[in-house]
């Protein structure tokens, strides 16, 4: 079964998560046990680079990354699909985001308890643990001064509690305002990186598709290979590359 078809128990995976699904997804990610575990906002923020990298990572690629370990934390397989399922999910609803001209990118952000304001720092480091699983792919980037200038709120945020006082950000938190900028500035950098890299992206999968399966034809209803979760003609079918 094309498991964007879902089943009986579970919608298609090209369908948002409802609000208790988020809870569970929420509820599954805080029982990872590895020190390096992903919490929901930084699995957001490490989904957007992935979707932004120039190089498509298959899921077997970044999962251990999430769970923070070589070993998948689950005593039965029913609960890596549900994770697998969820998770996937969530990664389609980033990529329309970022993809389509009618929604607009809003980091999945949570406030601290007893805050209004969310801090925005776990969304920041996961972007940059997405980097970090191909760095040489964003060389582009940190090599113009321009280019790497739309990294700046995530470096920023990223960096406000550094375990070394002299790497952080401020010397004192930013006032609210700031604050508020630089997370309207994590929203502005991945759209802008998204669109930038979006032909890198494409021209890179189209090549990995013909190395692999050059015999093999992509119907114009399957789903894109590049991972977007769209059907291939509303995806790289639909695109020209100058």
């Amino acid at each position: 079964m094309d498991p964007r078809s879902g089943s009986e128990d579970r919608p298609p995976l090209d369908e948002p998560l409802t609000d208790a699904e988020y809870e569970r997804l929420q509820a599954i990610l805080g029982r990872f046990p590895g020190e390096n575990a992903m919490r929901l906002e930084e699995m957001d923020g490490f989904f957007a680079a992935l979707i932004c990298a120039p190089l498509t990572i298959p899921p077997s690629g970044y999962l251990e990354e999430i769970w923070g370990g070589d070993t998948a934390p689950f005593a039965e397989a029913d609960g890596l699909e549900e994770f697998f399922s969820l998770a996937m999910q969530h990664w389609n609803t980033i990529a329309h985001q970022l993809g389509s001209q009618d929604t607009i990118f809003v980091p999945w952000l949570e406030a601290e308890e007893g805050e209004d304001l969310p801090r925005g720092n776990r969304w920041a480091l996961g972007f940059l643990r997405g980097i970090e699983m191909c760095p040489e792919d964003w060389n582009e980037i940190f090599a113009d001064e321009r280019k790497f200038a739309m990294l700046m709120p995530i470096l920023a945020l990223s960096h406000e509690n550094n375990p070394d006082p002299e790497m952080r950000t401020w010397k004192t938190p930013p006032s609210p305002e700031l604050r508020k900028q630089l997370l309207a500035g994590l929203s502005m950098s991945a759209q802008w990186l998204y669109d930038y890299l979006r032909p890198h992206h494409i021209r890179e999968a189209r090549r990995g598709m013909t190395r692999a399966a050059r015999t093999e034809k992509v119907g114009r209803n399957d789903p894109c290979y590049c991972g977007s979760g769209k059907k291939y003609k509303r995806c790289c079918g639909n695109v020209n590359v100058n």
